[in-house]
């Protein structure tokens, strides 16, 4: 590169920058002939109020009552009468199934029933017959044992009787155990029945609660498969309740131990923007979940299912919508501002009047302070500061209600260390002159 451009790059750069500095130099004497002079700030008034601790967690929203429905026989589907976003009633047909096989078997089955009866019927008329025969061979035997005592029969005589009474006395047990297992196979089979008509009864599904079809997995002519509740692929439809809702939420283990039930909530979904639901917390898990690999207590992080019951005020909130919840764990009352008032700096950066102030822990490097504005003059104040929401903090002590704060904007809160005019954001908004300019003052 030459001499000579380099002079005249040098050239065009004192050129920006005169440019540069005058263009300050105008804007800034504009501003004064205004009456702007200073930095843009918000101010906002410090009020007596009720601030709410709460514990913030992630969810989704679900129905109270949901029923997954499922096959208890594998069937092919004939007949659906209800499709997604339908209202059903507690007892409505959903879901029919083949039943032609069910009835069949169960025909089968009453058949070898009646056959089974009939049998113990025979068995108990024929055993009648014998029962009388023993009866008399008895007495004959009786008959034949005096005759022999008395020397009028031979012994020959006496046996045949005997044995004839012990031939018809085997008989008879013989029977007796066959109308026994007669009598166990009778009320098998009637077990048997019972147990088909039961099967039979699963092919026809009734809603066992008023709900809406919020979601259908099959279509008629499909073939359902026996379902379990660890396997989703198996559930036919849900029916939920979508007019009683809950969220169901995962509370950090560091919060948990301040939630408790009966709580009031907050919840904020999704999908209604700008809208707020109110709710009440009904159970705590008393098992902590946890995520990962790890699951000790010492190790990994969990959550606890918290459910916040919803009241939808009318409003058709849909299964399995995000949301997060604010549960209100403590209430406090105190002298508010808003929490982009309150600033923090190193200690060792602010004058010593400030620095040495006894609202500040000894010992803390970074500490909080508040810009407030006293008759148009800007003063850093120290400040002790209690419990805190996400927009409002409040201060215990440093500030006094009814008195203005600087809240804003982020670019002026950080740009204030002392000895910066200031000046009223809406009034320089508005093209008005601002009531004062001000300097900053230190108030320990």
């Amino acid at each position: 590169m030459s001499a000579t451009h380099k002079k005249l790059i040098a050239a065009f750069v004192v050129v920006a920058i005169i440019a540069i500095l005058s263009g300050k130099w105008v804007v800034e004497t504009l501003q004064q002939f205004s009456g702007q002079s200073g930095i843009a700030a918000r101010l906002a008034p410090v009020r007596e109020g009720s601030l709410r601790e709460t514990v913030s967690a992630p969810g989704f929203v679900e129905p109270i009552a949901k029923v997954d429905i499922s096959a208890q026989v594998s069937a092919r589907i004939t007949l659906l009468p209800f499709r997604e976003g339908d209202v059903v009633k507690k007892g409505d047909l959903v879901v029919q199934l083949d039943d032609r096989n069910l009835k069949a078997g169960l025909a089968s089955t009453i058949a070898r029933r009646d056959g089974e009866r009939a049998r113990l019927e025979a068995e108990g008329a024929r055993i009648e017959g014998p029962l009388q025969s023993l009866e008399n061979a008895k007495r004959t035997l009786e008959r034949q044992r005096k005759l022999f005592e008395t020397g009028d029969v031979a012994r020959q005589a006496l046996e045949d009787a005997t044995v004839r009474v012990d031939e018809l006395t085997a008989s008879i047990a013989a029977t007796r155990k066959t109308i026994g297992a007669l009598e166990s196979s009778l009320a098998a089979g009637e077990a048997e029945i019972e147990r088909v008509r039961q099967e039979l009864s699963y092919a026809t599904m009734r809603a066992p609660i008023d709900g809406s079809v919020t979601r259908l997995n099959a279509e008629v002519g499909e073939l359902v498969m026996v379902g379990t509740m660890n396997n989703a692929g198996t559930v036919i439809m849900t029916i939920a309740d979508l007019g009683r809702m809950r969220m169901r939420s995962q509370v950090s283990e560091s919060d948990i131990a301040k939630v408790v039930e009966g709580q009031p909530a907050e919840i904020f979904i999704n999908a209604f923007p700008g809208r707020t639901f109110h709710g009440v917390v009904e159970e705590v898990a008393l098992q902590r979940t946890a995520t990962g690999m790890q699951s000790s207590a010492t190790q990994g992080a969990g959550t606890f299912k918290v459910d916040v019951s919803i009241d939808s005020e009318g409003v058709r909130i849909f299964s399995g919508l995000a949301a997060n919840v604010d549960i209100a764990i403590k209430e406090h009352r105190g002298l508010l501002v808003l929490t982009q008032a309150v600033v923090e700096r190193k200690r060792d950066e602010l004058p010593a009047a400030l620095a040495d102030s006894p609202l500040f822990p000894v010992g803390q490097r970074v500490v909080p302070i508040i810009f407030r504005d006293e008759g148009g003059v800007a003063i850093a104040t120290a400040v002790k500061l209690g419990s805190s929401s996400l927009t409002e903090t409040i201060v215990e002590s440093g500030i006094s209600m009814g008195q203005s704060v600087v809240v804003g904007p982020y670019k002026t809160l950080e740009r204030l260390k002392g000895g910066e005019a200031l000046r009223n954001e809406e009034d320089a908004a508005a093209g008005s002159k601002s009531d004062s300019s001000f300097s900053v003052k230190v108030s320990g």
